[in-house]
């Protein structure tokens, strides 16, 4: 079997998730990471096949941007729910949400959550 990785990295949206209420109302950038394994066995260059990563960008568009959560992991963790319904083809899945401009009292470079997931075999 073709075990394969899709990836899409960097995914930047405005969006109004956090716990602090000027989160609320000023908002905040977050990146978002997907990395979908699957099989590539029987893909035969046909793209119902396999993973659309333009509908994978939208989902996941609609989820930042359509609802409002305090908890970044909360936000990751529907994210990672949509997309694992709505491809059953995929054998593991990895969302990470980034929040680079996390309101904290020092400088750092990333936070970040991270959800995994596996089908079991």
């Amino acid at each position: 079997m073709t075990q394969g990785r899709l990836v899409l990295q960097g995914l930047v949206f405005h969006a109004y998730h956090g716990h602090c209420p000027e989160e609320a109302v000023l908002g905040g950038r977050f990146v978002v990471d997907v990395e979908m394994r699957l099989s590539l066995a029987e893909i035969q260059d046909d793209l119902s096949r396999t993973v659309d990563y333009a509908q994978v960008y939208e989902r996941v568009r609609q989820e930042v941007t359509g609802q409002r959560y305090r908890l970044v992991e909360t936000l990751a963790d529907q994210i990672a729910e949509r997309l694992w319904q709505s491809y059953p083809q995929l054998e593991a899945l990895t969302v990470r949400v980034h929040k680079p401009q996390a309101p904290l009292p020092g400088l750092f470079d990333d936070v970040y959550v991270e959800i995994d997931r596996r089908r079991s075999v």
